[in-house]
């Protein structure tokens, strides 16, 4: 695979990521709630109805969950920053170390993305309703409509 093909594979990932970000459509009962763990700061964890988060960093790291009827759960450590977004039932999960930039997007009814992709760089799971994609140091499985990558290991899927 060429440099050009992996460097346009992330530009899609995160193309996806925004688009899904931005397209959420709001429910009128819905509760978001968001959890931020700034560098040396407390761990935090929040539920409210069906929407909770929860972030744990180090001294050296921040992290942000985000639940809007969804679940989304980030750890940091070790100089990295890790974002997770639980959508519409969905669950996100983003654990990063080593200088890693992992995000985790999950929309929709049993939808999961769970990034533990490690060392240097960013990467991103992406999952749809049902689906179930998972990012690890080894490599990316896809199982429903999302997408993973990392720009570390250069290894991804397109469910």
């Amino acid at each position: 695979m060429t440099a050009v093909k992996r460097s346009l594979g992330g530009v899609a990932a995160i193309g996806t990521a925004l688009a899904f970000a931005a397209l959420v459509p709001a429910t009128a009962s819905a509760a978001p709630v968001g959890c931020t763990t700034a560098p040396g700061g407390n761990a935090e964890a929040s539920l409210v109805g069906n929407s909770q988060c929860d972030s744990q960093a180090d001294a050296t790291s921040a992290a942000a969950g985000y639940g809007f009827e969804g679940w989304g759960s980030a750890t940091a450590m070790a100089n990295a920053a890790a974002l997770a977004l639980g959508f519409n039932g969905g669950t996100a999960v983003a654990d990063g170390a080593a200088g890693g930039g992992p995000a985790a997007i999950a929309f929709g009814p049993g939808s999961v993305a769970d990034n533990s992709a490690a060392g240097l760089g960013l990467s991103i799971a992406i999952a749809g309703p049902g689906a179930t994609i998972t990012l690890t140091p080894t490599g990316a499985v896809c199982q429903g409509p999302g997408i993973a990558g990392s720009f570390t290991t250069l290894q991804g899927c397109i469910g």
